[in-house]
């Protein structure tokens, strides 16, 4: 890398926004709310390493968006550590555009795999002016910009928060073509990278979630799982909208990587992300990842009918598409998936879950079987076919007597029978040479099946265990059935290791479906609301779109983030939320401890907290609460604060992840106005449990929660002190001196007067009928580009045009991007679509590089763009002579 003096007006450009964006990120890390100076050397630190890394972090910043939320601990909501971490990075990279340059020029124009037409970019350019133009009419529409940093969702500052995700995309789009120009390799490897790691953390919070807070297989209590995704403190769909977008990027790497080691990687990623779809509960989910699957299969599909991988004569392709299987056993593929549906069905009854496990086993066993690569009389074959079951039968009979004697025997005979089985099939992995070798898998794989009916018998005790015996047995009449020919059922016996892997992680999602539907009550209950349930959307869409009064707010929207200050003002009366709003300090009379008379004033901040106008019972009140480390022993409570109207006071202190309490200790007292005069009320909420916040290795995390439990009610709240016995105070910022900084409010069930609940009305809402159309301009040319376009041969397209889809689906029933991290997500994976292209497949010539994943030089040149075709017709209409670059 070589330094230099900016010269160029490009340059000049690039060095003004990198100080535009360090001002910026240096001034909002001087003011979060824990530890600033620890998060201002982090800043510098990261816009240090994308100067260095500028080739590379900006097209990674997807992965860590579902884990940079802090929301809860810190109090923030207008900005957040997304904004610091976007700045940091294109500061650093807009540096290096200014103050770097190489020798070596950027790829060819034909090479290049991403790069957005001239069309394209005045549709983003009108796009962005649209959005510009909404955060002004959501400040104008809220009495005009009043700056802070603690305002809530019905404040001017929320203009801002839900119009600056598309901006944040923007500032990255250059610093994404000047990398792609220089290594088009790394539109493909590092996207893909990043949203596999963006899908995998959003599984994995998930898959936390339940197993601390519910249990893997509960799928019986009504908890819709957030994960790592705080924007779902007052409802909607933020993990959804994760999960629709990244699904499609999982199944794409599976479908292609052929090393064992990460397809199995990539296997587990599905699984993982499918439990997750499973535990959202939400029908628009259980629609809309299928959908973008699909799309993305049959891309997927069409490229490799249109032999993609295929070498060219002369040299290697600039992109490498990995080979697939000639051939796939579609047919016996789902019966496969057909026959353990079933069988899972039946057996979920008679064993629950532990069967379920068995039957998963017995999948494992029959698709690791190896095909036979010698021939030998077809009566041998079928006396041994007859002959396998009847070790099975001994087992079975052998079984029932000893799971009575021995301690979890049947567990430990099926699980040594699955092994044995799997044992055998990789010892045979290369084809079965002997009739001995068949007649041994035949009969353990037999074996498993009675395997998994001792356990479906010993768990439930005999319980519904004729069913389940019946649909293994003819499972195992069905396998038999199957090889009494070899030409029938060759195709699956033939079938490689890849499409066994995925029909196996087929079978263990059946399973899983099952399981959720046949074990927990939640789903039918959800499935069975649905006429209910839409009926109440089209409802809601009717009073938010009648919101809109005049001619400009059905043209120009309005305004930005508008919509629950809208609602709570012009909406129904009765469906009116509660909102916490900080107000100045004053000073006024505070009661001393000892309640005599006032002894000094108080100089700092308060709080004004109020209930809903809506019905209120436990998990619809209004919370404002504080994250604590640790809670023991005895804890009370004191509060200062005043009431105009009487009202009833409820604290608590529970373990919570976002939104549902478990275990609590709280207490309730009635409020009494007093004419308005400040009043110290305190309440002892009771002692803990010993274990309470769970283990060390699986913590619950711990929230004090203030709430009203009366309609309408307001209360002015000065301070708040929580004490144990064991810890002493408890809460920072009681005394709200740092705004709201550590405090963070929720709305556990009651969510429709937040959100739009549709992605297209949202957009109508805050952006108008023009916005509305730019940004269905915007998504049309998107999966038009990756399904039928410009871009449909790019190794990314089914991904991109699966994430899309799939969003959009689930964004018919919510508003999605009215999260602003997942507006980011959404508006990347956009802008990706917009921009791909399919690069040449012609062999280099000497001299333009050399790479089999792609063409790979050091850095670009900043005026590369003279090579762009535009470009040069202009030049050559103008007549003008381009200049001839230095060798």
């Amino acid at each position: 890398m070589k330094f230099v003096l900016p010269t160029r007006p490009s340059s000049f450009g690039a060095l003004a926004l990198s100080l535009a964006c360090a001002v910026t990120g240096l001034w909002l890390s001087r003011h979060y709310p824990i530890e600033p100076v620890a998060m201002t050397a982090l800043w510098a630190a990261i816009a240090v390493g994308g100067f260095f890394g500028w080739q590379v972090l900006p097209m990674l910043v997807p992965a860590l968006v579902p884990i940079i939320g802090f929301a809860p601990w810190t109090g923030w909501l207008t900005f957040e550590e997304l904004d610091l971490l976007v700045l940091a990075v294109a500061a650093g990279g807009y540096a290096a555009l200014a103050l770097t340059v190489s020798s070596h020029r950027p790829v060819p124009w034909r090479y290049r795999a991403l790069r957005w037409r001239a069309a394209v970019r005045v549709l983003l350019a009108v796009f962005g002016l649209s959005v510009g133009i909404a955060i002004w009419r959501g400040f104008d529409q809220a009495g005009g910009l009043q700056f802070g940093f603690w305002q809530g969702l019905q404040e001017p500052m929320n203009s801002l928060r839900a119009g600056k995700s598309f901006v944040l995309v923007l500032l990255l789009l250059p610093l994404w073509q000047k990398a792609s120009d220089l290594r088009p390799s790394a539109v493909q490897r590092l996207t893909r990278a990043a949203w596999l790691v963006a899908l995998l953390l959003t599984a994995l919070g998930a898959v936390w979630e339940r197993w601390v807070y519910t249990g893997l297989t509960d799928f019986s209590s009504d908890y819709r799982t957030t994960s790592w995704f705080w924007e779902m403190h007052v409802g909607g769909a933020s993990l959804d909208g994760a999960l629709a977008l990244g699904v499609p990027f999982a199944l794409l790497w599976t479908l292609r990587e052929r090393r064992p080691l990460r397809f199995a990687f990539g296997l587990l990623v599905l699984l993982l992300a499918f439990y997750a779809c499973l535990t959202t509960f939400s029908r628009g989910v259980y629609l809309a990842v299928p959908v973008g699957m699909g799309l993305c299969a049959l891309l997927w599909a069409s490229q490799r009918r249109l032999g993609l991988d295929a070498p060219r004569s002369g040299g290697a392709p600039a992109y490498v598409y990995p080979r697939v299987e000639p051939s796939l056993p579609l047919g016996w593929s789902a019966g496969v998936l057909l026959g353990t549906a079933v069988a899972a069905w039946l057996l979920f009854s008679a064993g629950g879950y532990r069967a379920m496990l068995a039957l998963a086993g017995s999948a494992a066993v029959l698709l690791a079987m190896p095909h036979a690569r010698a021939a030998w009389p077809r009566g041998q074959t079928r006396a041994l076919l007859v002959l396998a079951p009847l070790p099975a039968l001994l087992l079975v009979l052998a079984g029932g007597l000893l799971i009575d004697v021995l301690p979890k025997g049947a567990y430990l005979i099926d699980g040594a029978l699955v092994l044995l089985g799997l044992l055998l099939g990789w010892m045979w992995r290369g084809g079965l040479t002997q009739p001995a070798q068949a007649f041994a898998l035949a009969t353990v794989w037999m074996g498993t099946l009675a395997g998994a009916g001792l356990v479906a018998a010993h768990w439930g005790e005999g319980r519904a265990i004729v069913p389940a015996a019946v649909a293994l047995a003819v499972l195992a009449l069905v396998w038999i059935a199957t090889q009494w020919s070899p030409r029938v059922g060759s195709d699956l016996r033939t079938a490689g290791w890849r499409v066994r892997g995925l029909l196996w992680t087929g079978c263990l999602l059946i399973c899983a479906v099952v399981a959720a539907l046949s074990g927990g009550a939640y789903i039918g209950q959800r499935m069975s609301t649905g006429t209910q349930d839409f009926e109440g959307r089209l409802e809601h869409w009717r009073i938010g779109l009648g919101l809109l009064h005049t001619v400009d707010e059905w043209l120009l929207g309005k305004g930005s983030g508008r919509f629950p200050a809208s609602f709570a003002n012009s909406g129904p009366y009765e469906e009116r939320v509660g909102e916490v709003r900080l107000n100045a300090p004053r000073s006024e009379p505070v009661p001393s401890p000892a309640g005599g008379a006032p002894a000094e004033p108080f100089p700092g901040p308060t709080i004004t907290l109020t209930s809903g106008l809506h019905q209120t019972g436990y998990n619809e009140m209004f919370r404002l609460g504080q994250r604590l480390p640790a809670v023991g022993g005895d804890v009370g409570v004191t509060v200062v604060l005043r009431a105009a109207f009487p009202t009833r006071l409820r604290v608590e202190v529970c373990e919570k992840f976002l939104l549902y309490p478990l275990r609590c200790v709280n207490r309730e007292t009635e409020i009494k106005p007093l004419d308005g005069a400040w009043q110290t009320v305190q309440m002892p909420l009771g002692r803990v449990p010993a274990d309470f916040g769970g283990p060390a290795w699986a913590p619950r995390r711990i929230e004090m929660s203030m709430m009203q439990n009366r309609r309408g009610g307001l209360l002015e709240i000065a301070s708040v002190n929580l004490v144990d016995s064991e810890h002493g105070p408890l809460l920072r910022n009681g005394d709200f001196t740092e705004g709201l900084a550590r405090w963070f409010f929720t709305s556990d069930r009651v969510h429709m007067p937040f959100h739009m609940k549709s992605l297209p009305a949202h957009v109508l809402f805050e952006q108008g009928l023009l916005g509305l159309a730019l940004w269905t301009a915007l998504l049309i040319t998107a999966l038009w580009r990756c399904a039928l376009g410009a871009a449909r041969r790019h190794p990314l397209a089914p991904a991109v045009a699966g994430g899309l889809l799939a969003f959009l689906v689930v964004g018919l029933f919510d508003s999605l991007i009215d999260a602003p991290r997942i507006a980011f997500l959404f508006y990347a994976l956009l802008a990706l679509g917009l921009g791909l292209r399919t690069p040449s497949r012609k062999p280099m010539r000497e001299g333009e590089g050399d790479s089999m994943l792609g063409i790979e030089t050091e850095l670009p040149e900043l005026d590369s763009d003279l090579d762009a075709p535009e470009v040069r017709r202009a030049l050559d209409a103008a007549g003008i002579t381009r200049p001839v670059p230095l060798n």
